[in-house]
């Protein structure tokens, strides 16, 4: 069901161009439909920093925190660390909660900054103070690559107008060990299914409108 899901919602969509990543050059965040690199240095801090500013919000007030960071060069880690309490808060303030965000930032730089860049463990992730296991998956698909199925309340509304609600209802490991169970475990397939679900999420929600 999963790979004819996939299928056509590639058809009706077309590749989404996951995870945006913030144009230095011209500002504004830039999508990549095709290109399943894995980020590293800097665009590896911003995927990672906007994976925990994108929570419980809209996506355009986390886009211009992540904007925020970038250009005041705070998508390096150790200036991160560095920068004044106050003025970080009000750079993360656009994706609202940014008092809670803003620790969970420092947070990650803390645990991100000492690493050589191999993918951490996802429990090492759930670890993190604030960190729930659809934002440690987003940091491990999309900021290193490692084939994970993201789950999200699109892809739930997504599985329940497919007839799937008994799976749409599950928790959300049981969606996810279902998802990936039935898609290949390969990281630019599942980094489109997430972003595809996303697309055909708010076009249902559109439609029901």
């Amino acid at each position: 069901m999963m790979e004819s899901l996939y299928r056509s919602l590639l058809e009706r969509h077309g590749r989404q161009g996951w995870w945006p990543l913030w144009n230095r050059r011209d500002g504004g965040l830039e999508y990549r439909p095709g290109d399943y690199d894995v980020p590293e240095g800097r665009a590896r801090a911003e995927v990672i920093q906007g994976a925990i500013l994108a929570q419980n919000t809209r996506w355009s007030g986390a886009a211009e925190a992540v904007g925020n960071l970038v250009e005041a060069g705070l998508d390096r880690w150790p200036a991160l660390a560095d920068e004044p309490h106050e003025s970080l808060e009000q750079r993360v303030r656009p994706a609202r909660f940014y008092r809670q965000k803003t620790r969970r930032l420092r947070v990650a730089a803390g645990f991100f900054g000492q690493r050589d860049g191999e993918p951490p463990e996802r429990e090492e992730l759930l670890q993190l103070w604030g960190i729930g296991p659809e934002t440690a998956d987003c940091i491990l698909l999309y900021a290193y690559g490692v084939p994970v199925m993201v789950v999200d309340a699109y892809l739930r509304r997504v599985l329940r107008h497919r007839g799937r609600e008994e799976v749409a209802d599950g928790s959300y490991e049981e969606i996810r060990a279902w998802a990936e169970e039935r898609l290949p475990r390969d990281a630019g397939l599942l980094n489109e299914m997430h972003a595809l679900a996303v697309a055909e999420g708010k076009r249902i929600s559109e439609e029901d409108e």
